[in-house]
Protein backbone atom coordinates (compact mmCIF):
# COMPACT_ATOMS: atom_id res chain seq x y z
CA UNK A 1 0.00 0.00 0.00
CA UNK A 2 1.57 3.36 -0.76
CA UNK A 3 2.41 6.19 1.73
CA UNK A 4 -0.60 7.79 0.65
CA UNK A 5 -1.57 11.73 0.09
CA UNK A 6 0.12 14.32 1.70
CA UNK A 7 -0.38 18.15 2.12
CA UNK A 8 2.63 20.35 1.99
CA UNK A 9 3.41 23.95 3.10
CA UNK A 10 3.15 25.69 -0.26
CA UNK A 11 7.30 26.42 -0.49
CA UNK A 12 6.93 23.32 -1.05
CA UNK A 13 5.96 22.48 -5.11
CA UNK A 14 7.16 18.79 -5.70
CA UNK A 15 5.07 15.92 -3.88
CA UNK A 16 6.34 13.88 -0.85
CA UNK A 17 6.67 10.37 -1.16
CA UNK A 18 7.92 7.73 1.62
CA UNK A 19 11.16 5.96 0.58
CA UNK A 20 12.52 3.50 4.08
CA UNK A 21 9.59 5.42 6.17
CA UNK A 22 11.54 9.20 5.83
CA UNK A 23 9.81 11.30 3.64
CA UNK A 24 11.77 13.26 1.22
CA UNK A 25 9.94 16.30 -0.53
CA UNK A 26 11.57 18.55 -3.85
CA UNK A 27 11.44 22.41 -3.78
CA UNK A 28 11.74 23.14 -7.77
CA UNK A 29 12.15 26.65 -7.30
CA UNK A 30 15.24 25.81 -5.68
CA UNK A 31 18.80 27.06 -6.77
CA UNK A 32 20.13 23.91 -6.54
CA UNK A 33 17.64 22.26 -8.91
CA UNK A 34 18.14 21.52 -12.32
CA UNK A 35 16.45 19.43 -14.93
CA UNK A 36 18.50 15.97 -13.90
CA UNK A 37 18.59 16.30 -10.02
CA UNK A 38 16.15 17.38 -7.57
CA UNK A 39 17.15 18.57 -4.20
CA UNK A 40 15.84 16.80 -1.21
CA UNK A 41 14.30 18.06 1.77
CA UNK A 42 14.64 15.31 4.10
CA UNK A 43 11.35 15.66 6.99
CA UNK A 44 12.97 13.21 8.97
CA UNK A 45 11.26 9.52 10.36
CA UNK A 46 7.54 9.82 10.36
CA UNK A 47 5.60 9.19 13.57
CA UNK A 48 4.54 5.52 13.85
CA UNK A 49 1.89 4.37 15.55
CA UNK A 50 1.00 0.68 17.02
CA UNK A 51 -1.35 -1.44 18.65
CA UNK A 52 -0.98 -1.68 22.27
CA UNK A 53 -2.10 -4.46 24.64
CA UNK A 54 -4.47 -1.77 26.79
CA UNK A 55 -6.02 -2.05 30.61
CA UNK A 56 -9.62 -1.61 30.25
CA UNK A 57 -12.31 -1.47 33.35
CA UNK A 58 -13.16 -4.84 34.30
CA UNK A 59 -17.14 -5.59 33.63
CA UNK A 60 -17.10 -8.21 36.27
CA UNK A 61 -15.69 -5.46 38.82
CA UNK A 62 -17.04 -1.68 37.62
CA UNK A 63 -21.09 -2.83 36.36
CA UNK A 64 -21.55 0.58 34.84
CA UNK A 65 -18.80 2.44 33.21
CA UNK A 66 -20.27 5.64 33.25
CA UNK A 67 -19.45 5.53 37.00
CA UNK A 68 -15.54 5.67 36.81
CA UNK A 69 -14.66 7.34 33.49
CA UNK A 70 -14.18 11.59 33.15
CA UNK A 71 -14.23 14.35 30.75
CA UNK A 72 -10.31 15.09 30.08
CA UNK A 73 -8.28 16.30 33.16
CA UNK A 74 -8.06 20.03 32.36
CA UNK A 75 -12.08 20.32 31.84
CA UNK A 76 -13.32 19.29 35.17
CA UNK A 77 -14.55 21.96 37.10
CA UNK A 78 -14.73 21.75 40.78
CA UNK A 79 -17.99 20.58 41.00
CA UNK A 80 -17.46 18.16 38.30
CA UNK A 81 -14.43 16.85 40.53
CA UNK A 82 -16.51 16.62 43.81
CA UNK A 83 -19.34 14.65 41.69
CA UNK A 84 -16.51 11.82 40.20
CA UNK A 85 -15.30 11.54 43.98
CA UNK A 86 -18.72 10.88 44.80
CA UNK A 87 -19.80 8.53 41.90
CA UNK A 88 -17.39 5.92 42.40
CA UNK A 89 -14.25 4.90 44.55
CA UNK A 90 -12.57 3.36 41.30
CA UNK A 91 -13.50 6.58 39.55
CA UNK A 92 -10.62 7.80 37.01
CA UNK A 93 -10.78 11.35 38.57
CA UNK A 94 -8.63 9.70 41.56
CA UNK A 95 -5.49 9.12 39.47
CA UNK A 96 -5.78 12.15 37.20
CA UNK A 97 -6.74 14.52 39.02
CA UNK A 98 -5.42 13.53 42.73
CA UNK A 99 -3.30 16.48 44.06
CA UNK A 100 -0.58 13.73 45.49
CA UNK A 101 0.78 11.85 42.70
CA UNK A 102 2.20 9.31 44.88
CA UNK A 103 -1.34 8.32 45.86
CA UNK A 104 -2.52 8.32 42.56
CA UNK A 105 0.42 6.12 41.50
CA UNK A 106 0.09 3.69 44.00
CA UNK A 107 -3.83 3.52 43.60
CA UNK A 108 -3.52 2.67 40.01
CA UNK A 109 -1.41 0.02 40.90
CA UNK A 110 -3.85 -1.70 43.47
CA UNK A 111 -6.74 -1.46 40.57
CA UNK A 112 -4.24 -3.83 38.41
CA UNK A 113 -3.62 -5.64 40.99
CA UNK A 114 -6.92 -6.00 42.27
CA UNK A 115 -8.64 -6.70 38.49
CA UNK A 116 -10.27 -3.77 38.48
CA UNK A 117 -8.34 -2.88 35.16
CA UNK A 118 -7.49 -5.91 33.03
CA UNK A 119 -4.74 -6.02 30.30
CA UNK A 120 -6.08 -7.06 27.09
CA UNK A 121 -4.73 -10.20 25.65
CA UNK A 122 -3.45 -9.26 22.30
CA UNK A 123 -2.06 -6.12 20.82
CA UNK A 124 -5.08 -3.92 19.81
CA UNK A 125 -6.37 -1.04 18.21
CA UNK A 126 -9.42 0.47 19.67
CA UNK A 127 -11.69 1.68 17.43
CA UNK A 128 -13.67 4.15 19.14
CA UNK A 129 -16.98 6.22 17.75
CA UNK A 130 -18.93 9.67 19.19
CA UNK A 131 -22.59 10.68 18.35
CA UNK A 132 -23.38 13.86 19.28
CA UNK A 133 -25.76 16.67 18.21
CA UNK A 134 -24.41 19.63 17.10
CA UNK A 135 -26.28 22.81 15.84
CA UNK A 136 -29.61 20.98 15.09
CA UNK A 137 -27.46 17.68 13.31
CA UNK A 138 -26.41 14.25 14.90
CA UNK A 139 -22.77 13.87 13.93
CA UNK A 140 -20.52 10.77 14.44
CA UNK A 141 -16.81 10.58 13.80
CA UNK A 142 -14.94 7.22 14.21
CA UNK A 143 -11.32 7.34 14.94
CA UNK A 144 -8.92 4.89 16.79
CA UNK A 145 -6.67 4.73 19.58
CA UNK A 146 -3.12 3.69 19.77
CA UNK A 147 0.55 4.43 20.35
CA UNK A 148 2.22 6.59 18.65
CA UNK A 149 5.48 6.41 19.20
CA UNK A 150 8.26 8.95 20.85
CA UNK A 151 11.77 7.76 19.58
CA UNK A 152 11.41 9.59 16.40
CA UNK A 153 9.27 11.52 14.09
CA UNK A 154 8.03 14.03 16.32
CA UNK A 155 8.27 16.45 14.05
CA UNK A 156 5.69 15.05 12.40
CA UNK A 157 3.31 15.29 15.32
CA UNK A 158 2.41 18.96 14.83
CA UNK A 159 0.74 21.31 17.60
CA UNK A 160 -0.36 24.51 17.27
CA UNK A 161 -1.37 25.90 21.34
CA UNK A 162 1.70 27.37 23.00
CA UNK A 163 2.54 24.78 26.24
CA UNK A 164 2.82 26.46 30.02
CA UNK A 165 5.44 25.10 32.11
CA UNK A 166 3.29 24.74 35.24
CA UNK A 167 0.62 22.53 33.70
CA UNK A 168 3.64 20.58 31.93
CA UNK A 169 5.38 19.97 35.81
CA UNK A 170 2.00 18.41 36.83
CA UNK A 171 1.47 15.88 34.04
CA UNK A 172 5.26 14.95 33.88
CA UNK A 173 5.14 14.48 37.77
CA UNK A 174 1.48 12.37 37.17
CA UNK A 175 3.37 9.84 34.65
CA UNK A 176 6.55 10.01 37.37
CA UNK A 177 4.52 8.13 39.85
CA UNK A 178 1.91 5.94 37.71
CA UNK A 179 3.80 4.90 34.98
CA UNK A 180 0.94 5.19 32.56
CA UNK A 181 -1.15 7.07 29.92
CA UNK A 182 -4.84 7.41 30.95
CA UNK A 183 -6.12 9.97 29.07
CA UNK A 184 -6.02 10.38 25.11
CA UNK A 185 -3.86 12.59 23.17
CA UNK A 186 -6.66 13.83 20.71
CA UNK A 187 -4.96 14.42 16.73
CA UNK A 188 -5.90 14.56 13.59
CA UNK A 189 -4.88 13.33 10.29
CA UNK A 190 -5.65 13.73 6.46
CA UNK A 191 -6.87 11.23 4.39
CA UNK A 192 -9.36 12.59 1.62
CA UNK A 193 -9.48 9.36 0.27
CA UNK A 194 -10.70 8.09 3.85
CA UNK A 195 -9.21 4.85 3.65
CA UNK A 196 -8.80 4.08 7.56
CA UNK A 197 -12.47 5.34 8.33
CA UNK A 198 -13.81 3.21 6.06
CA UNK A 199 -11.95 0.11 7.25
CA UNK A 200 -12.97 1.38 10.98
CA UNK A 201 -16.67 0.97 10.05
CA UNK A 202 -16.90 -2.06 8.06
CA UNK A 203 -14.81 -3.50 11.41
CA UNK A 204 -17.68 -1.75 13.41
CA UNK A 205 -20.96 -3.19 11.61
CA UNK A 206 -19.54 -6.93 11.92
CA UNK A 207 -18.16 -6.82 15.81
CA UNK A 208 -19.76 -5.84 19.01
CA UNK A 209 -18.63 -2.86 20.99
CA UNK A 210 -16.55 -3.73 24.73
CA UNK A 211 -17.77 -0.39 25.59
CA UNK A 212 -20.95 1.39 25.21
CA UNK A 213 -21.87 4.85 27.01
CA UNK A 214 -23.75 8.03 26.85
CA UNK A 215 -21.66 10.74 28.89
CA UNK A 216 -23.01 13.66 31.01
CA UNK A 217 -23.13 15.73 27.70
CA UNK A 218 -25.69 13.35 26.06
CA UNK A 219 -23.15 11.98 23.44
CA UNK A 220 -22.63 8.58 22.65
CA UNK A 221 -19.62 6.75 22.97
CA UNK A 222 -18.64 2.91 21.76
CA UNK A 223 -15.51 1.35 21.89
CA UNK A 224 -14.25 -1.71 20.16
CA UNK A 225 -11.11 -4.08 20.07
CA UNK A 226 -9.94 -4.83 16.78
CA UNK A 227 -6.64 -7.33 16.91
CA UNK A 228 -6.77 -8.83 13.65
CA UNK A 229 -2.92 -8.43 12.48
CA UNK A 230 -4.23 -7.97 8.49
CA UNK A 231 -6.86 -4.97 9.58
CA UNK A 232 -3.78 -3.53 11.43
CA UNK A 233 -1.23 -3.66 8.78
CA UNK A 234 -3.48 -1.57 6.66
CA UNK A 235 -4.07 1.09 8.99
CA UNK A 236 -0.26 1.17 9.91
CA UNK A 237 0.56 1.69 6.27
CA UNK A 238 -1.73 4.45 5.76
CA UNK A 239 -1.12 5.95 9.13
CA UNK A 240 2.34 6.05 9.23
CA UNK A 241 2.89 7.81 5.78
CA UNK A 242 1.23 10.58 7.29
CA UNK A 243 1.51 13.80 9.44
CA UNK A 244 -0.45 14.08 12.54
CA UNK A 245 -1.58 17.21 13.92
CA UNK A 246 -2.19 17.36 17.66
CA UNK A 247 -6.43 18.88 18.11
CA UNK A 248 -6.15 18.46 22.37
CA UNK A 249 -3.21 17.24 24.49
CA UNK A 250 -0.64 19.39 24.21
CA UNK A 251 0.91 19.70 27.63
CA UNK A 252 0.40 15.88 27.88
CA UNK A 253 2.17 15.28 24.44
CA UNK A 254 5.25 17.45 25.66
CA UNK A 255 5.39 15.95 29.20
CA UNK A 256 5.74 12.48 27.69
CA UNK A 257 8.60 14.01 25.08
CA UNK A 258 10.24 15.12 28.74
CA UNK A 259 9.80 11.68 30.53
CA UNK A 260 10.87 10.16 27.46
CA UNK A 261 14.43 12.09 27.33
CA UNK A 262 14.21 11.19 31.29
CA UNK A 263 14.21 7.70 30.58
CA UNK A 264 16.82 7.55 28.68
CA UNK A 265 19.16 9.71 30.77
CA UNK A 266 18.66 7.10 32.96
CA UNK A 267 19.71 4.51 30.32
CA UNK A 268 16.54 2.77 31.04
CA UNK A 269 14.75 0.61 28.16
CA UNK A 270 11.44 -0.32 26.83
CA UNK A 271 10.54 -3.82 28.33
CA UNK A 272 7.65 -3.89 26.12
CA UNK A 273 5.49 -2.24 23.42
CA UNK A 274 3.75 -0.36 25.94
CA UNK A 275 6.37 2.05 27.48
CA UNK A 276 8.16 5.35 27.95
CA UNK A 277 9.11 5.77 24.38
CA UNK A 278 5.56 5.80 23.63
CA UNK A 279 2.36 7.67 24.12
CA UNK A 280 -1.56 6.68 23.88
CA UNK A 281 -3.14 8.55 21.07
CA UNK A 282 -6.60 9.13 19.26
CA UNK A 283 -6.64 9.27 15.82
CA UNK A 284 -9.48 10.93 13.98
CA UNK A 285 -9.79 12.28 10.09
CA UNK A 286 -9.89 15.75 9.59
CA UNK A 287 -11.78 15.27 6.53
CA UNK A 288 -14.38 13.61 8.43
CA UNK A 289 -17.94 15.51 9.41
CA UNK A 290 -17.35 14.96 13.10
CA UNK A 291 -14.88 17.32 13.70
CA UNK A 292 -16.13 20.12 15.33
CA UNK A 293 -14.54 23.60 16.68
CA UNK A 294 -16.48 25.62 19.15
CA UNK A 295 -15.39 29.25 20.37
CA UNK A 296 -13.63 29.75 23.79
CA UNK A 297 -14.90 33.19 25.25
CA UNK A 298 -12.89 34.98 27.61
CA UNK A 299 -14.22 36.81 31.23
CA UNK A 300 -11.54 39.63 32.30
CA UNK A 301 -11.56 40.44 35.80
CA UNK A 302 -9.15 41.95 38.50
CA UNK A 303 -8.01 45.21 36.11
CA UNK A 304 -7.07 48.20 38.62
CA UNK A 305 -8.18 51.35 38.16
CA UNK A 306 -10.24 50.22 35.08
CA UNK A 307 -12.30 52.53 33.10
CA UNK A 308 -14.24 51.51 29.85
CA UNK A 309 -14.21 55.19 28.22
CA UNK A 310 -10.50 55.18 28.14
CA UNK A 311 -10.03 51.57 27.03
CA UNK A 312 -12.66 51.89 23.73
CA UNK A 313 -10.30 55.46 23.02
CA UNK A 314 -7.29 53.46 23.07
CA UNK A 315 -9.46 50.96 20.69
CA UNK A 316 -10.79 53.13 18.26
CA UNK A 317 -7.50 53.70 16.00
CA UNK A 318 -7.21 49.95 15.58
CA UNK A 319 -11.01 48.65 15.49
CA UNK A 320 -14.06 49.88 14.39
CA UNK A 321 -16.70 50.01 17.03
CA UNK A 322 -20.27 48.55 16.30
CA UNK A 323 -22.52 49.60 19.50
CA UNK A 324 -25.37 46.60 19.27
CA UNK A 325 -28.49 47.08 21.13
CA UNK A 326 -28.18 43.82 23.95
CA UNK A 327 -26.74 40.26 23.29
CA UNK A 328 -29.41 38.82 20.42
CA UNK A 329 -28.21 41.69 18.19
CA UNK A 330 -24.17 41.01 19.10
CA UNK A 331 -24.70 37.52 18.19
CA UNK A 332 -25.73 38.31 14.98
CA UNK A 333 -22.93 40.86 14.31
CA UNK A 334 -20.61 38.07 15.24
CA UNK A 335 -22.13 35.70 12.19
CA UNK A 336 -21.20 38.61 10.00
CA UNK A 337 -18.20 38.23 7.57
CA UNK A 338 -15.16 40.45 8.86
CA UNK A 339 -16.50 40.60 12.52
CA UNK A 340 -13.72 39.53 14.76
CA UNK A 341 -14.98 39.15 17.63
CA UNK A 342 -17.99 40.74 20.29
CA UNK A 343 -17.16 42.90 23.14
CA UNK A 344 -19.84 43.00 26.54
CA UNK A 345 -18.59 45.75 29.52
CA UNK A 346 -20.02 45.70 32.87
CA UNK A 347 -21.43 49.18 32.60
CA UNK A 348 -24.74 48.46 32.04
CA UNK A 349 -24.09 45.54 29.95
CA UNK A 350 -22.73 47.38 26.58
CA UNK A 351 -22.21 45.59 23.68
CA UNK A 352 -19.82 46.47 20.40
CA UNK A 353 -18.82 44.20 17.81
CA UNK A 354 -15.11 44.41 17.06
CA UNK A 355 -13.72 44.79 13.66
CA UNK A 356 -9.80 45.44 12.52
CA UNK A 357 -9.85 48.73 10.97
CA UNK A 358 -8.88 48.28 7.22
CA UNK A 359 -4.98 48.17 6.71
CA UNK A 360 -4.33 46.85 10.43
CA UNK A 361 -3.62 43.39 9.18
CA UNK A 362 -0.60 44.97 7.25
CA UNK A 363 0.16 47.70 9.56
CA UNK A 364 3.81 46.06 10.89
CA UNK A 365 3.26 48.32 14.03
CA UNK A 366 0.25 45.93 15.16
CA UNK A 367 0.81 42.92 16.80
CA UNK A 368 4.60 42.98 15.52
CA UNK A 369 5.43 40.26 16.54
CA UNK A 370 2.75 38.34 15.04
CA UNK A 371 3.07 37.54 10.76
CA UNK A 372 1.92 35.30 8.11
CA UNK A 373 -1.77 33.62 8.74
CA UNK A 374 -1.39 33.60 12.61
CA UNK A 375 -2.44 37.66 12.20
CA UNK A 376 -5.96 36.27 10.76
CA UNK A 377 -6.64 34.45 13.85
CA UNK A 378 -9.18 36.17 16.40
CA UNK A 379 -7.51 34.78 19.30
CA UNK A 380 -3.98 36.55 18.09
CA UNK A 381 -5.93 39.67 17.56
CA UNK A 382 -7.12 40.11 21.20
CA UNK A 383 -4.18 38.71 22.74
CA UNK A 384 -1.86 40.26 21.11
CA UNK A 385 -3.70 43.33 19.73
CA UNK A 386 -6.07 43.93 22.79
CA UNK A 387 -5.36 42.48 26.04
CA UNK A 388 -1.60 42.70 26.09
CA UNK A 389 -1.30 46.35 25.17
CA UNK A 390 -4.33 48.09 26.11
CA UNK A 391 -4.96 46.13 29.27
CA UNK A 392 -1.35 44.64 30.54
CA UNK A 393 -2.38 40.99 30.30
CA UNK A 394 0.55 39.38 28.93
CA UNK A 395 2.13 35.82 29.02
CA UNK A 396 3.54 36.28 32.86
CA UNK A 397 -0.78 37.16 33.80
CA UNK A 398 -2.27 34.28 31.58
CA UNK A 399 0.18 32.00 32.89
CA UNK A 400 -0.74 32.80 36.55
CA UNK A 401 -4.36 32.43 35.73
CA UNK A 402 -5.46 36.06 37.57
CA UNK A 403 -7.27 38.28 35.02
CA UNK A 404 -8.68 35.70 32.63
CA UNK A 405 -11.37 32.73 32.42
CA UNK A 406 -12.40 30.58 29.73
CA UNK A 407 -15.86 29.93 28.55
CA UNK A 408 -17.53 27.74 26.52
CA UNK A 409 -21.19 28.70 27.70
CA UNK A 410 -21.09 32.48 26.31
CA UNK A 411 -24.11 33.39 27.97
CA UNK A 412 -22.94 31.68 31.15
CA UNK A 413 -19.97 34.42 30.48
CA UNK A 414 -22.28 36.99 30.04
CA UNK A 415 -24.33 36.18 33.45
CA UNK A 416 -20.65 36.26 35.19
CA UNK A 417 -20.89 39.59 33.73
CA UNK A 418 -24.15 41.14 34.55
CA UNK A 419 -23.13 39.90 38.55
CA UNK A 420 -20.83 41.27 38.45
CA UNK A 421 -17.57 38.63 38.01
CA UNK A 422 -16.20 40.03 35.56
CA UNK A 423 -15.35 43.61 34.22
CA UNK A 424 -15.33 42.75 30.50
CA UNK A 425 -16.27 39.83 28.63
CA UNK A 426 -14.87 39.16 24.95
CA UNK A 427 -17.10 36.63 22.56
CA UNK A 428 -15.12 35.03 19.58
CA UNK A 429 -15.83 33.61 16.64
CA UNK A 430 -14.36 29.58 16.68
CA UNK A 431 -11.20 29.05 14.98
CA UNK A 432 -10.91 27.31 11.49
CA UNK A 433 -9.80 23.80 11.39
CA UNK A 434 -7.85 25.11 7.78
CA UNK A 435 -6.35 28.10 10.37
CA UNK A 436 -5.35 24.96 12.71
CA UNK A 437 -3.41 23.37 9.80
CA UNK A 438 -1.71 26.01 8.60
CA UNK A 439 -0.79 27.34 11.78
CA UNK A 440 1.11 23.79 12.37
CA UNK A 441 2.77 23.26 9.72
CA UNK A 442 3.98 26.70 9.43
CA UNK A 443 5.27 25.14 12.96
CA UNK A 444 3.66 28.06 14.62
CA UNK A 445 1.66 28.47 18.17
CA UNK A 446 -1.73 30.47 18.92
CA UNK A 447 -2.54 31.24 22.57
CA UNK A 448 -3.58 28.76 25.38
CA UNK A 449 -7.32 28.11 24.96
CA UNK A 450 -7.55 28.67 20.90
CA UNK A 451 -9.29 25.66 20.00
CA UNK A 452 -11.97 23.77 21.57
CA UNK A 453 -12.54 20.35 19.45
CA UNK A 454 -15.99 18.75 20.31
CA UNK A 455 -17.05 16.51 22.08
CA UNK A 456 -14.63 16.07 24.39
CA UNK A 457 -12.75 12.52 24.44
CA UNK A 458 -13.29 10.16 27.22
CA UNK A 459 -10.41 9.49 30.10
CA UNK A 460 -10.88 5.41 31.31
CA UNK A 461 -11.85 3.89 28.39
CA UNK A 462 -8.66 2.22 28.03
CA UNK A 463 -5.16 2.80 29.72
CA UNK A 464 -1.42 2.12 28.71
CA UNK A 465 0.98 0.70 31.15
CA UNK A 466 4.26 0.87 30.79
CA UNK A 467 7.13 -1.81 31.62
CA UNK A 468 10.51 -0.37 31.91
CA UNK A 469 14.13 -2.24 32.50
CA UNK A 470 15.68 -0.43 34.58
Amino acid sequence: MGPGPIFLPDKYSLIVFSEQNRLLGYDLDSPEYSKSRATPIKWGPMAEVVPFRGYRYSADKIHEIGDVVTQPYDKISPEMYREYLERHPQNMVHIIKNRDHQNAGSNLRQWMQNGILKQDDSPSFYPYEQRFEFEGQTLSRMGLIGLVSLKAGSASVKGHERVLDEQLEDRLNLIRSTESNEGLIFMLYSDPSRGVEQLLSEFKQNNTPVTELVDDYQVSHRLWQLSEPGPQQQIMETLNALPFYIADGHHRFRSAQLYFQECQEKGWEAAAEESFDKRMIALFDMEGPGVRVLPTHRGIRNLKDFDFGTFLSRLEPHFELQKVAGLPQLKLELEKAGTRMGLVARKDLTCYGLCLREGMRSDSTFMPTITGPARELDVNVLHEGILSPFLGIGPRELAAETHVDYFRERDLLVTGVEEGQYQLAFLLNPTSLKQVYEISERGETMPQKSTDFYPKLLTGLVLMKMEIHR
